[in-house]
């Protein structure tokens, strides 16, 4: 690293003070991001999440078909939970996910 002169001072430090304020607002982010997913949702809040209605959202629940925690006569759900371990979970696999599943499956049984 070479010397810095007296001249380059003002510059220096106007960049690292935007720079600390970068890595500031990215912490701060971050944390919120985190505290948003540990914070419990209701069951409304998660119906507008997921656009459906209260009451199909009890459907699931009453099928245990969508994550969920009960304490007493609450409901409660966790954003990471029901994005993550439910949405995603019901994702469809394309035309060329299943051919690719399908040949690594008949060539397995041809082997043995």
């Amino acid at each position: 690293m070479e010397a810095l002169k007296f001249e380059q001072l003002p510059n220096v430090i106007a960049t690292l003070t935007n720079e600390v304020r970068e890595l500031k607002a990215l912490i701060l982010n971050k944390a919120e991001s985190q505290t948003e997913k540990n914070n419990p949702l209701s069951i409304k809040e998660v119906a507008k999440l997921t656009s459906l209605s209260v009451p199909t959202l009890y459907g699931y629940v009453q099928r245990h078909e969508i994550p969920y925690h009960k304490k007493g006569n609450r409901l409660y759900f966790f954003k990471s939970e029901i994005i993550e371990d439910w949405i995603k979970t019901g994702k469809q696999k394309t035309l060329k996910e299943l051919e690719v599943e399908t040949e690594n499956i008949l060539s397995k049984k041809t082997k043995v």
